[in-house]
């Protein structure tokens, strides 16, 4: 949940700690790409626009087309308390984009939603929920599943 009064100017250091600890900051930052990209839409985007990790997110989430951020932020492992995108490929089932023993993946995961995000691909709806816009899905069905398999295995399945 968004902690209510974020625009205030002086906030409390405890409120302060509780949104920075969420990843509210990043999180909003997306939502605001999202948002910029409705407002003033992007020109169209070429496949070679957009990395192999963006692409990878798009067929990944071309049958439902939602998406989810997501932190462990108790895990004693710091590259586990990276924020994660998550694809949802069923209902309740998500397939996570981190894994402790290769950060900078899980980082080029991350920008590659950045991307999509930044190329009106994605809509923010509520908090950490995001889904493909309808030019994110019409660009999803162009791409060839097969085509992303290699970086789709990086995924590690999750219950929702």
């Amino acid at each position: 949940m968004l902690i209510r009064n974020l625009g205030s100017t002086d906030p409390e250091p405890s409120t302060l700690l509780k949104v920075v600890g969420e990843g509210y900051p990043t999180i909003a930052a997306l939502a605001m790409l999202c948002a910029n990209a409705i407002s003033e839409p992007p020109d169209d985007v070429a496949m070679n626009q957009l990395s192999n990790e963006a692409q990878t997110l798009l067929v990944m989430a071309k049958d439902r087309g939602t998406f989810e951020i997501r932190a462990t932020k108790v895990s004693f492992d710091s590259t586990e308390r990276f924020l994660a995108i998550c694809v949802e490929t069923e209902p309740a089932t998500f397939m996570m984009f981190r894994q402790k023993d290769q950060p900078r993946q899980t980082i080029r995961f991350f920008e590659g939603f950045v991307e999509l995000c930044r190329h009106g691909l994605v809509i923010h709806h509520l908090q950490k929920d995001f889904s493909l816009s309808t030019r994110g899905y019409d660009l999803a069905d162009s791409l060839n599943v097969s085509d992303f398999q290699r970086w789709a295995c990086f995924a590690v399945e999750i219950e929702g």
